[in-house]
């Protein structure tokens, strides 16, 4: 792959992130319209909100090192990419919230 191809390549992984996080965003918090809605219902149980977040990043990054360690994956139904795209969407959910919270802090 050369830089151009590259380019192509996270253009359209971008999109695809992009495109499943409005999804999986609708399919989490329903009609409710904060976008962190899901990630802080944690904090019921003592946790913090950002906690909650690197939980569900830790749990991608255990199933990417098992694709690394086996060469592959058993539940075929969630390629590595689907993996990788929702450990690249949690890092922007998280960032939105961090600054969304930097936002509502300072007012």
């Amino acid at each position: 792959m050369n830089k151009t191809e590259y380019f192509e390549f996270a253009e359209n992984f971008f999109s695809e992130c992009l495109e499943t996080s409005k999804k999986k965003n609708a399919d989490y918090t329903g009609a409710n319209q904060d976008p962190f809605s899901n990630f802080r219902s944690v904090e019921v149980l003592g946790i913090k909100t950002e906690q909650g977040f690197l939980t569900r990043m830790m749990d991608k990054m255990k199933r990417i090192s098992s694709f690394v360690e086996n060469g592959q994956l058993l539940v075929k139904d969630e390629s590595v990419k689907d993996t990788l795209q929702d450990l690249a969407n949690y890092s922007c959910l998280m960032s939105g919230f961090i600054e969304s919270e930097k936002k509502r802090e300072s007012r």
